[in-house]
């Protein structure tokens, strides 16, 4: 009988290989249009949002700047992004989808959508169900990460 440590290395490589698999099936949509998964994500929130700073980004995947300003940029140099200047704070400069790139970006989306069906098809269970134990777990581990943190 598997140990209650057992099964929680087991639940780390589970979760280890999942972010895998997800990785290697996003990579197959992703490929054709050389974007990263990264980058991928990047412009969804962009899409989502509409002009957004990269504060805005970082803050929603969790990521700092430095990680994320190679990811921005590398997307401006394949002429996906443009970078305006914020009316409110000249300093700020805010990122949005190039317009040539738009319907482009929504086959991207459609093709998503079709793998998110199937997944859903094939786990029986709803992603909202699915979404909120993932949450809930990450909620725990950001806890616990933050308690490390502070001793």
């Amino acid at each position: 009988m598997a140990t209650d440590k057992h099964l929680y290395d087991e639940l780390c490589l589970s979760v280890y290989n999942t972010n895998r698999y997800f990785h290697r099936l996003y990579a197959q949509v992703l490929e054709p249009y050389d974007l990263s998964y990264l980058q991928y994500m990047s412009l969804l929130i962009i899409d989502r949002r509409g002009a957004v700073n990269m504060m805005e980004i970082g803050t929603e995947l969790e990521l700092s700047s430095n990680t994320l300003t190679p990811v921005i940029d590398k997307l401006v140099q394949k002429g996906w992004l443009s970078k305006i200047q914020s009316k409110q704070d000249k300093r700020v400069k805010l990122l949005s989808i190039i317009v040539d790139k738009k319907q482009l970006f929504q086959k991207i989306l459609n093709e998503v959508d079709a793998i998110r069906a199937v997944l859903l098809k094939r786990s029986n269970r709803p992603l909202s169900d699915v979404l909120e134990d993932n949450q809930a777990l990450n909620l725990v581990l950001q806890q616990i990460i933050a308690e490390k943190e502070e001793k």
